[in-house]
């Protein structure tokens, strides 16, 4: 094989890994995204007023802002992985509440 044929081989094989990253990066961002909406819809919840199930609503809320916390650093790394070095916009984009308390 010719160098410049294992040089395109490479090229090729680079750019399908670059795809992979940048389609896992957005799979991540999809998650976190419905994690983060389905977060909210809890804090709005409890935000209204108190019901019979809000012990339920309270515990679902520190579960999701665990899974969310988890997914968010999932996806920071994978973002390392496509080459972005800096995180600072994550708080701005993509915002964890504070846990909730009684």
């Amino acid at each position: 094989m010719a160098f410049q044929d294992r040089s395109n081989a490479l090229q090729a094989l680079e750019a399908e890994f670059q795809t992979e990253k940048a389609s896992s990066l957005r799979k991540l961002e999809v998650k976190l995204e419905e994690t983060l909406r389905e977060l909210s819809e809890v804090e709005r919840q409890l935000s209204s007023p108190p019901t019979a199930d809000r012990r339920a609503r309270i515990a679902r809320h520190q579960a999701l802002r665990k899974e969310a916390e988890h997914q968010r650093w999932c996806f920071m790394v994978q973002r390392e992985a496509c080459g972005f070095v800096s995180h600072d916009d994550l708080d701005l984009y993509y915002p964890l509440p504070p846990s909730w308390r009684e």
